[in-house]
């Protein structure tokens, strides 16, 4: 690609450097951590739960594995913008309806990092780079074109700065996909100021459309569409690889704004979307919406003390979790579900569900500080089996169930919310959901051909069913959740169904080797078998993660303490854990990480693990283990979470911890212990109220709990009631550097 001499505005830098030294709240989240490493984040633009996702995409294609969100912090090129994205997944799809500026000859493919040539593909600098909540810029250093991003719910806007030239272009690039395929796209250029069109696709989130409605803030001068490899004057073009351009003369430092709204489900949702969020709102003022937004959300959350970097990580965490699940749902009512154009008004759909990773910690903290959207959520589960007439989901996106990993585990979310009297949701109806669920056997992408139905028959999945353990174990939480539902509805007969389920975990618990273990289907267990190869591991356990799921009976710990021999040798059998270092053969997946002796921390199921000590009888070892943990599996660098971010699960856990308490049994309306790391930190509620932790006494050295009060009163015992947060008040830590045993 021919370099354009760069012409810039004194304006760009002043402004970047204005936003980076003028205090506010949204300067302490840095949305570029997690682009780096494996944590699959992206660093655009955003509201809390938004349809929208404005962010740069640099590479879209299978192979690129750490470009799952279209962006990764080692890339040197920018391909366009386009607008949604998958936050920290270890899969991808979405980046659709994609949008870029150029200076010059127009060219309409996107090219390759090693190969810009005659593509409308830029290089860039990270010093040239800026992104905060709600907003995003950077300069494109091939054209000299400054860009800045900023979104309304279902509404990208775009503002391009361009130099003088009479060869300004803007790309509108339907067929931008990550991961994807696109069977076609359809573009039209309605008039000077205005292109619509949609494409279809098929990808992780099934086959669906994405339609949009583009209006430039000024007239361009020329336009025209690109189809079947060639570029043409025509308004209107339908093929795999359509495309349109516009061209305006600028003058130096003259911006255009772009603005794009999407719809799932047609051309004529996607404007009524663009005339009521962006027909009377320009970029500044929607940039200033969405800042306003978040800082109300980073706000109820106030913390005082704490280093930099911990703030920054804790900030970030709170914006990284509040990032999906995302709206689905045109401002009339309409949505998409199940590959089915629906219509509702008893409540906002939402899809993105990465609960497998979510159940553990991210909905449980919107039990607490976001009921409202909580609400929603588990409606939006619900209504797929009593409107949609399906299934509830394993792994959600865009409305289709795209059967990633294991479980049922939207009775988990649904129960967590009405164990803590979550108002508006219809406990028949979520009942109803919920034992559908435990029933249909689903050929999940985790247990290769489904071990549902062999479950229900045998009381465990079985070894000739992929990842077994892990699907026996899951099963039998999530029947648990369904067996607290029927108990409080009365319904005895369930609650003895299901309460049976939930103990299945026992059926494969291997007495001879102290491990969950594969069972086949005849009742004997699978011969012992080396644990330091891979791919012994990988055909029982997701991820290959014995060592997590040897702990992963949330629902009945001290059954679990029991099989291991009592306190004490559960107790060893964490240290075990935490302190015997891997010493493994073969390829590892690529999905567990961030190891502390053999638990792989950076893989969901291990979240718990610290918090079992309380359990045992060694609560300082939790405390001394949470602390590790934030302090080495978390940074405020691009690389800064170990492993992908999963839709605000590694998020979740580090604000728990730094609260000083954990959900280590969602469903139940209580919080394990752990130890606080800020000196306070006040948590503001929806009902008004304020909980506060306090942490007496804090230092680098004194990261043992010596005692607690709850409102004045000593606590007794590792546990935190969810009322007595939600009632407000005031939980103080007396910290020092001696445990206390």
């Amino acid at each position: 690609m021919k370099k354009i001499g760069l012409i810039f505005c004194l304006a760009f830098t002043q402004v970047i450097n204005a936003q980076k030294n003028k205090y506010d709240i949204l300067s302490e989240v840095d949305p570029f951590i997690g682009t780096g490493g494996h944590g699959h984040t992206f660093p655009g633009a955003a509201m809390p739960f938004g349809m929208i996702q404005l962010s740069p995409d640099q590479n879209t294609k299978s192979g690129d594995w750490d470009w799952c969100s279209g962006y990764h912090y080692s890339s040197k090129t920018i391909m366009g913008f386009s607008h949604n994205h998958l936050s920290g997944t270890g899969w991808a799809d979405l980046g659709d309806i994609l949008v870029m500026p150029t200076v010059g000859k127009i060219n309409m493919l996107p090219g390759t990092e090693k190969n810009t040539e005659g593509t409308y593909r830029s290089a860039f600098s990270h010093d040239k780079e800026y992104a905060s909540p709600g907003y995003y810029s950077v300069v494109l250093d091939s054209y000299g074109v400054k860009v800045e991003l900023t979104a309304s719910q279902r509404v990208g806007f775009h503002k391009y700065t361009f130099p003088q030239t009479n060869e300004a272009n803007i790309i509108v690039d339907p067929t931008n996909k990550i991961f994807g395929t696109v069977y076609h796209t359809n573009v039209n250029i309605d008039s000077n100021k205005k292109i619509t069109g949609y494409c279809y696709s098929k990808g992780w989130g099934g086959k669906r459309f994405s339609y949009f409605v583009i209006e430039f803030s000024t007239p361009f001068k020329s336009s025209g569409t690109y189809v079947n490899g060639t570029i043409q004057n025509k308004k209107s073009a339908l093929g795999k690889d359509a495309k349109a351009w516009v061209r305006f003369d600028t003058n130096n430092c003259e911006a255009i704004e772009v603005k794009v709204s999407l719809s799932p489900v047609s051309l004529e949702g996607a404007q009524e979307n663009f005339n009521l969020e962006a027909a009377n709102v320009d970029f500044e003022k929607a940039r200033k919406n969405a800042q306003i937004i978040w800082r109300d959300l980073l706000n109820r959350y106030e913390i005082s003390g704490g280093t930099k970097d911990q703030r920054k990580i804790f900030y970030t965490s709170v914006y990284h979790a509040n990032i999906a699940p995302n709206l689905y749902m045109d401002t009339n009512g309409n949505y998409v579900a199940s590959e089915e154009n629906l219509n509702a008004k008893w409540f906002t759909n939402y899809s993105t569900y990465s609960y497998w990773d979510g159940f553990r910690a991210t909905h449980p903290l919107f039990t607490i500080m976001d009921q409202k959207h909580t609400k929603e959520f588990a409606n939006s589960l619900i209504s797929r089996y009593t409107d949609r007439k399906d299934h509830m989901p394993i792994w959600e996106l865009c409305g289709y169930d795209n059967l990633c990993m294991l479980g049922y585990h939207s009775v988990s979310v649904i129960w967590d919310a009405i164990s803590k009297d979550v108002p508006g949701i219809d406990y028949e109806q979520a009942f109803a959901a919920m034992k559908d669920a435990s029933l249909t056997d689903k050929m999940s992408s985790s247990d290769v051909g489904g071990g549902l139905n062999d479950y229900m028959q045998l009381g465990y999945s079985p070894a000739e069913k992929g990842a077994s353990v892990s699907a026996t174990l899951e099963y039998a939480y999530d029947d648990w959740c369904i067996a607290q539902l029927a108990e409080k509805l009365g319904k005895m007969e369930d609650a003895k169904v299901y309460k049976k389920r939930s103990q299945n975990f026992l059926n494969i618990f291997n007495r001879g080797n102290k491990h969950f273990w594969p069972r086949k289907k005849d009742g004997g267990f699978i011969e012992d078998f080396i644990l330091n190869d891979w791919k012994n591991l990988q055909p029982h356990w997701i991820s290959g993660n014995i060592w997590a799921y040897d702990f992963f009976v949330p629902h009945d710990i001290d059954k679990l303490m029991d099989l291991y021999g009592g306190k004490k040798s559960f107790e060893k059998k964490i240290d075990n854990t935490f302190t015997e270092p891997l010493k493994m053969k073969g390829e590892q997946h690529a999905d567990i990480s961030g190891f502390i002796g053999s638990l792989g921390f950076g893989d969901e199921p291990g979240h718990s693990v610290p918090y079992l000590y309380n359990f045992s009888g060694t609560p300082h070892k939790t405390q001394k283990m949470v602390k590790f943990i934030r302090d080495n599996m978390y940074s405020s660098k691009p690389e800064g979470i170990v492993n992908n971010e999963d839709c605000g699960q590694m998020s979740a856990w580090y604000i728990f911890s730094s609260l000083g308490f954990y959900p280590i049994t969602p469903g139940k309306p209580v919080y394990s212990i752990g130890a606080p790391q800020f000196p306070k930190a006040s948590l503001k509620l929806e009902n008004g109220k304020i909980f506060t932790v306090i942490a007496n006494k804090l230092s680098e050295k004194n990261i043992y709990v010596q005692k607690i009060y709850l409102n004045g009163k000593k606590l007794i015992g590792w546990e935190l009631n969810h009322k007595d947060i939600m009632n407000g008040g005031e939980l103080k830590f007396v910290m020092g550097s001696k445990p206390v045993k």
